[in-house]
């Protein structure tokens, strides 16, 4: 008995000296492909904690210093430190979320997928840019990223090796809410595209009225359209479509989208209307596709529209 036990206790320190040596060699790992990294690209970065590097681009200035119950919302961009992925816009490009939760749930309506945010993303924002209404950069280790397993979002628009370090750019937004920062994303898309003759109404919706129409019937929640609708959907500060329908007449309400349906009450027959949709007014945090008994989510959560209506018929 004596023998076994001795067995089993020098079993069990060999292998906490092997975990402890493979961490060390992944920290070794990492911290080499990222001076390597600095080095190359001859960027100015500070060492943090747990093998982070930054670089505060512009200081936060609004508010207190964050807290994990703080929600927060910001965008970024990410690249692998190899080049092999590069990623301007997907879901998780626009993050809403709580600093001390590192992950996003979104629904397609039937399933809800996990979308893992690495955990020295919220970290180093909450660490070194401490404040909203600043950009930093962050060069984050594997450990502190997806570790030693391949990831692939739920959409499959990130797919990231293991052990892979990463280089995050993160612009937090001084807001605190999704329509606030939609806002933001809206009047920069406008302002981008040099677009004029929008107006916006008190629920954050933003539309221009490109003909009111010229019948006689007006449109109210109770009636009944038929539309023909071209919609897309913001990436990368413009517009890409997905897809041009003529759904048979329906009552305004079945619409999905509550601001398509407060949009088309400011036409009447016959008219047309562009409509800037804001995210809570659209697909809220689900996901959509724009083909029916597809799972092709086209339309990622947290997205804002851009639609085009043109107006055939209405039903009184």
């Amino acid at each position: 008995m004596k023998q076994f036990a001795f067995a089993f206790f020098a079993v069990l320190v060999l292998a906490m000296f092997s975990c402890k040596k493979e961490y060390q060699t992944i920290y070794a790992y990492d911290n080499q492909n990222i001076q390597s990294y600095i080095s190359a690209n001859k960027l100015t970065m500070t060492a943090g904690d747990s093998g982070i590097y930054y670089q505060v681009i512009k200081a936060g200035d609004t508010g207190n210093p964050l807290v994990d119950t703080d929600r927060i919302f910001y965008a970024y961009t990410v690249k692998t430190l190899d080049g092999k992925f590069i990623n301007t816009d997907t879901v998780l490009n626009r993050v809403a979320n709580y600093v001390s939760i590192n992950n996003y749930l979104s629904s397609n309506g039937a399933i809800t997928y996990n979308f893992i945010i690495p955990a020295g993303l919220q970290f180093g924002i909450k660490k070194y840019l401490q404040k909203r209404n600043g950009v930093i950069r962050l060069i984050i280790p594997s450990k502190q990223a997806y570790g030693v397993s391949n990831y692939t979002s739920p959409d499959g628009s990130i797919k990231v090796s293991g052990n892979t370090s990463l280089d995050f750019t993160v612009y937090l937004y001084n807001v605190n809410s999704q329509l606030a920062y939609d806002t933001i994303q809206i009047r920069n898309y406008i302002k981008k595209n040099n677009l004029t003759g929008f107006r916006k109404t008190t629920s954050g919706l933003y539309y221009q009225i490109l003909d009111a129409g010229s019948g006689t019937d007006q449109i109210y929640s109770t009636s009944t359209v038929t539309v023909t609708l071209n919609k897309g959907v913001f990436k990368n500060g413009a517009t890409t479509a997905t897809e041009t329908t003529s759904p048979a007449a329906q009552s305004l309400s079945a619409f999905a989208s509550a601001g398509l349906q407060e949009g088309l009450q400011k036409i009447n027959s016959g008219g047309k209307i562009r409509l800037l949709i804001p995210s809570g007014l659209g697909y809220g945090t689900t996901a959509a596709s724009t083909t029916a008994g597809a799972n092709n989510y086209n339309i990622p959560p947290v997205s804002i529209l851009d639609y085009t209506v043109n107006v055939t018929a209405v039903t009184n």
